[in-house]
């Protein structure tokens, strides 16, 4: 049975979605919170007992003038990723809620690897589209490739000693330079976005407003910390860290200052956070996306890789993002407006 998510039930919707290995804060309420651009809804596929088999959250945008919306199932269903029973149950159940939304499009990104490729096949064969099919850099929504390592149980010290010599060098040498990590509040956010523009403006991407990150502190209360570097008293690094459950510690933003780069911020930041996510229990540390090219050295991204690969771990491609078609003619007209806005 189907059952919407609503204020009655939510909480056994969260617990749900915090305790099963394919639950992300994605998919939580807070987070759509912090996408408050977007309209959230959840549903639950629950058994004659009562008992949750699986979950899918949307978010839902609406786009001007023609009044159609975007579902957009961000890393795809809490599920397990061969019951195609509970996925098709769940399918439904979005696609009768798109229907009520007038979505054009239903949008899904799951976070199953390519290894899984029964569950590509299914996706297919239920008629969705897949985009840009052997992407190597950032062309969907959500990284393509993945970088993580297992905590695998290990101590902090064995943990440590999976590091390559140096990288745990530079963490001991941060403090001994003197850098100090601090855990703060939104109080800290004028100095982490000032070093976040300094950040974008030497790596070229864009960065986000205060709001968005004072957002992601208020919503996600004890899931998500600001860790802040300080060198004599200055900020000259921060990060921000969001845990969910037991599964997954993930470095979401990161900045770091042009100046003091050789007193090693950044490697006793992701330091604090993995101490985090060992302190939590978590199974996975995941550092977030890369390229899929990135080993190769002309690769701009290189840079990127080699930093997160001195720690350990290894690389995780998904199956890429894919697109149910509800509305033809609407879909083919927002996306040949979106190809002019970008050629514009």
């Amino acid at each position: 049975m189907i059952v919407r998510v609503d204020d009655g039930n939510l909480a056994e919707y969260e617990d749900f979605i915090r305790k099963h290995p394919k639950g992300l804060f994605q998919h939580s309420s807070k987070w759509a919170k912090v996408k408050s651009a977007w309209k959230w809804e959840a549903i639950m596929l629950k058994d004659g007992e009562g008992n949750i088999k699986g979950a899918a959250a949307a978010l839902i945008r609406f786009i001007p003038v023609i009044k159609y919306s975007l579902f957009y199932v961000c890393r795809g269903f809490t599920a397990d990723e061969d019951d195609f029973e509970t996925f098709d149950a769940l399918f439904d159940g979005l696609l009768e809620l798109a229907k009520e939304y007038k979505a054009y499009c239903i949008k899904i990104d799951p976070e199953i690897t390519v290894e899984n490729a029964a569950y590509k096949k299914h996706l297919t064969e239920k008629g969705f589209i897949e985009l840009n099919p052997g992407c190597m850099n950032f062309e969907n929504v959500q990284p393509r490739f993945v970088y993580c390592f297992d905590y695998n149980g290990l101590s902090l010290d064995e943990l440590m000693l999976t590091f390559k010599p140096d990288y745990r060098n530079r963490i001991r040498k941060a403090s001994k330079k003197g850098v100090e990590v601090k855990i703060q509040g939104v109080e800290a956010l004028d100095d982490f976005v000032k070093i976040m523009l300094e950040t974008g403006e030497r790596d070229g991407f864009l960065t986000r407003p205060k709001s968005y990150f004072e957002k992601i502190l208020n919503c996600m209360g004890d899931d998500a910390r600001l860790y802040m570097a300080y060198y004599e008293g200055k900020p000259i690094a921060g990060t921000i860290a969001i845990k969910w459950g037991e599964n997954v510690m993930k470095y979401q933003y990161g900045a770091s200052s042009n100046s003091y780069r050789n007193v090693y911020p950044n490697y006793l930041l992701q330091w604090s956070m993995m101490e985090w996510g060992h302190e939590c229990g978590c199974k996975v540390y995941d550092f977030g996306g890369i390229s899929g090219d990135c080993m190769n050295p002309d690769n701009p991204h290189y840079g990127l890789w080699r930093f997160k690969h001195g720690f350990g771990g290894y690389m995780k491609e998904f199956i890429g993002e894919f697109d149910y078609v509800i509305n033809k003619p609407v879909y083919k007209l927002y996306n040949f407006a979106l190809k002019a806005r970008s050629r514009l």
